[in-house]
């Protein structure tokens, strides 16, 4: 997988998730990185422990914001973040289990997250910014 490379189509112009947003996407170049150095599966490893404890850490965040502006679509959000989080640890089982990481895995990752990001996110961006008027 070739890194991501963050651009401005997928800003919901809420600075913090942003920043958050292009942080995950960090993680995740950084797991590719390490995939395609061959840098070993303890490094392998932590970064996918790391890359798991901030996407908790960001939806936590992001969920508490949708609270704050009473979001219609909290729950059904909060399901889309639950899902991706099951699918990561999946793949630290599976990881862990000695299986390779495999391409299909980070192409999963960014892929749920650019359409996350421009799909459900995008929506609730518009409703904070409406209600922000």
């Amino acid at each position: 997988m070739k890194g991501f490379e963050w651009d401005d189509s997928i800003a919901l112009g809420i600075p913090a998730i942003d920043n958050q947003h292009k942080l995950l996407f960090g993680w995740v170049n950084a797991l590719n990185e390490a995939i395609i150095s061959g840098d070993g599966h303890e490094k392998v490893g932590e970064i996918i422990v790391n890359l798991i404890s901030y996407v908790t850490v960001h939806f936590s965040d992001e969920e508490r914001l949708l609270l704050s502006y009473k979001y219609p679509e909290l729950i059904s959000h909060r399901k889309e973040h639950d899902y991706f989080v099951t699918r990561l640890q999946e793949i630290q089982t599976s990881f862990n289990d000695g299986h390779e990481m495999e391409k299909e895995f980070l192409d999963f990752m960014v892929e749920w997250l650019v359409c996350h990001i421009k799909g459900t996110d995008q929506e609730y961006s518009r409703f904070i910014h409406a209600r922000e008027e």
